[in-house]
This record gives structure tokens, C-alpha cells and sequence, in this order.
């Protein structure tokens, strides 16, 4: 079944504070039963990047500690 990602205007916002592009776009597809299963797509000016949940180390409580471990997997 496929699995339909939403532009996220928070982890957007995010990503382009930290990275300085103004091009880059985020995309999030959350699984409310099984975080495993969640992913971000990020969209590069050259690139389209894949994160599952599962490869980020955050606090499930915190969407901020998300977003940092997102940036992390990808740009560290």
C-alpha cells in the first residue's frame, strides 16, 4: 500500500534555518501505530533524501529532538 508523505512547514522552516537553503522542502509521513514506519523526505536543489524514524536518535516526546536528530542523519 503506498504511503503518502505531507509537506511539513515546521521541519521546512527547521531545515533551512539550520542549512541556509532556501530550496529545500520537507516532507513527513507519520504512522500513528508504528514509528518504525515513519519517514521524512527531504528535497535538496539536487538531491531527494529518504530518513526513516528509525535511523534518527530523538525523544519520541519532543518534535523539536526530531528535527535536530533529522538534521543530524542527514547533514553530520
Amino acid at each position: 500500500m503506498p504511503k503518502f508523505a505531507n509537506h511539513s512547514e515546521e521541519a521546512t522552516a527547521f531545515l533551512r534555518s539550520k542549512t541556509g537553503s532556501i530550496q529545500l522542502e520537507c516532507y513527513t509521513y507519520i504512522d500513528p501505530e508504528e514509528a518504525a514506519d515513519s519517514f521524512f523526505i527531504v528535497k535538496t536543489s539536487n538531491k531527494v533524501i529518504s530518513v526513516s524514524f528509525a535511523e534518527i536518535s530523538y525523544d519520541p516526546k519532543s518534535y523539536q529532538s526530531l528535527l535536530e536528530g533529522l538534521y543530524r542523519v542527514i547533514y553530520e
